[in-house]
């Protein structure tokens, strides 16, 4: 009997043992994001895949824990470039002006516009940013955000907003994740 109870416990350890290093492993890769009909993103482990927030999100990771958390937001949408970061813009308020700016590259056949946004979020709690609901001013708050937009026309949304300590230290993370879109 206790041959098979050494043997059993063995079993189970090896098995448990298994099961954490796929775990580990899982969470050391990265998520593949679907955009357009033919690309993608590679999005690095340092983010973290959470349900999102709303209907209109289609995929969300977050960066950090707790309120120091931010939140990596992805989706397609439209509207004219100019016209969505105004409207980003307008979401902020104060900040440092230095901080503020906007850059534009090309990655493969996209068209890629980044902008870095700083100060008071004016954050719109339930219904999304066209929907009415309860605005919530999120102090210390910075956004990335970028805009890729294909050949064809549509566009896609990448954006990580939060505390601006948490959105700083991974923005090198985001913008790498988007200059290597497929």
């Amino acid at each position: 009997m206790r041959l098979f109870s050494a043997f059993t416990l063995c079993a189970l350890v090896a098995s448990f043992t298994a099961l954490n290093v796929t775990a580990e492993e899982k969470a050391d890769k990265p998520s593949e994001v679907k955009m357009f009909k033919t690309g993608s993103l590679s999005v690095p482990a340092v983010f973290k895949k959470t349900k999102p927030a709303n209907f209109v999100i289609e995929e969300e990771f977050k960066a950090g824990e707790g309120e120091k958390a931010a939140r990596l937001t992805m989706m397609h949408a439209s509207g004219g470039v100019e016209a969505n970061i105004k409207r980003w813009k307008g979401q902020f308020a104060g900040g440092d002006p230095e901080a503020q700016k906007e850059e534009a590259f090309d990655v493969g056949n996209y068209k890629v516009h980044v902008v870095d946004i700083s100060g008071s979020f004016a954050e719109r709690m339930g219904g999304g940013p066209f929907a009415g609901g309860k605005v919530v001013q999120r102090k210390n708050h910075a956004m990335v955000g970028a805009i890729i937009k294909s050949p064809d026309g549509p566009t896609y949304f990448v954006k990580l907003i939060g505390p601006a300590e948490t959105v700083t230290a991974n923005r090198e993370a985001m913008v790498k994740m988007i200059k290597a879109a497929k």
